[in-house]
């Protein structure tokens, strides 16, 4: 009869042994907390098995826009979802840097392939941080039956008396990033906190000239304050150009027949207009608990799996040379040939521009075009004084 008791205690206590050790399997599986946007989760829902299989882990996507990310992040301190990964625009790097909020990856950065004029986007204070996955950037549209075959140059424009051009005047400060500092000069604070000079070469005659020529084409009636009243003088022929951002062209294309697009034209021969962009990021948090495993899923973000099924879901590009194209049309072909040549906006809290906000000096710099040399004058004067009052 003991030995009967014996046994059937031997047994419960085996059950109980091997629940408690599965329970314990169980409970140490990998997870992976990553914060997205909307349309990211719907990308990666169907990509993250492949990955989840590759390193045993559980990926679980938490949709957390990047405008609520600094006010979000610090409430998961000590929840057991705080995050390991979050998305958040390039802007807010410093932000999160002051914050403690992100980690540096500096070691493996290099090694993602990220265009030359974004990397500095993504440096603070000597470290980079985060990968890219989406950039938003301003193309030229344009109506191909007036334009058979393209705009070249906007001195082609000439001929033309009466085309006119629409932009969104806030929109400027991202399309020429020397109104700001109105010359060429994009003055402010260096990673470091030292005063920085970034003469970024569009205060020569070409470049004035290219610009004069592109106000010209601004009929003053046409300056807008609201972005859909843009794209609607647009889309009712009331203009016969537009800079706007490349996400409208699928969109663009249903309502307008005759829709041409290309990367924002050179203003004279080999003389480029500077783009601003911006750009969506993901970032290691100093939460998370298995840095070496998110690095691998930042890595796994840029395959070229990745970034083809984001491209045909929504169009995003990343600033990132792939070796093998993502698509071959000419959506594909313009956005890479315009991020080429643009550059990033600052981290907010990196730079402080000395002159006036930029919807104030765009608005007060298309009421001037014939003062565009006099006023470059005076703000490089204005630089010189500044420059010898750091030196002294």
């Amino acid at each position: 009869m003991k030995k009967i008791i014996y046994v059937i205690l031997f047994i419960l206590v085996s059950i109980g042994l091997y629940r408690h050790v599965n329970e314990l399997t169980l409970g140490s599986e990998k997870v992976l907390h990553v914060w997205v946007s909307s349309e990211e989760y719907e990308v990666l829902k169907d990509l993250n098995p492949r990955f989840e299989s590759m390193y045993d882990v559980d990926v679980q996507m938490k949709i957390v826009t990047s405008e609520q990310v600094l006010s979000t992040l610090p409430l998961y301190i000590t929840s057991s979802e705080s995050p390991d990964i979050i998305t958040a625009s390039h802007t807010l790097i410093s932000d999160l840097v002051a914050m403690n909020a992100i980690s540096p990856i500096s070691e493996v950065f290099e090694t993602f392939n990220i265009l030359p004029t974004v990397k500095s986007g993504f440096k603070v204070k000597g470290e980079y941080y985060g990968i890219p996955y989406n950039a938003q950037t301003d193309i030229l549209f344009y109506n191909k039956e007036i334009f058979e075959d393209g705009i070249s140059s906007f001195a082609q424009l000439n001929d033309y008396t009466d085309v006119s051009l629409a932009i969104d005047y806030q929109s400027i400060y991202h399309i020429n990033p020397f109104i700001t500092g109105f010359g060429g000069y994009t003055v402010g604070i260096d990673n470091f906190g030292d005063t920085n000079f970034y003469d970024i070469g569009l205060n020569k005659e070409e470049s004035i000239q290219g610009l004069t020529a592109m106000l010209h084409l601004l009929d003053k009636k046409l300056l807008y304050n609201d972005e859909f009243d843009v794209y609607q003088s647009f889309i009712n022929h009331i203009t016969d150009l537009m800079i706007a951002p490349a996400s409208l062209i699928p969109s663009l294309e249903t309502v307008y027949p005759n829709l041409g697009y290309q990367a924002i034209p050179n203003f004279v021969e080999e003389i480029l207009p500077y783009t601003y962009m911006r750009i969506d990021t993901y970032q290691v948090t100093r939460l998370s608990q298995d840095k070496e495993l998110a690095i691998e899923y930042l890595k796994f973000l840029l395959t070229d799996e990745v970034a083809a099924a984001r491209y045909e879901m929504n169009r995003a590009i990343a600033p990132v040379d792939y070796e093998n194209l993502i698509s071959q049309d000419a959506y594909y072909t313009v956005i890479k040939k315009q991020l080429h040549r643009s550059v990033p906006l600052p981290n907010l809290v990196e730079f402080s521009y000395v002159y006036l906000p930029f919807q104030q000096a765009a608005q007060q710099f298309l009421m001037m075009p014939d003062r565009i040399q006099s006023i470059m004058d005076e703000a490089v004067g204005c630089i010189n004084d500044e420059l010898e009052s750091v030196i002294q």
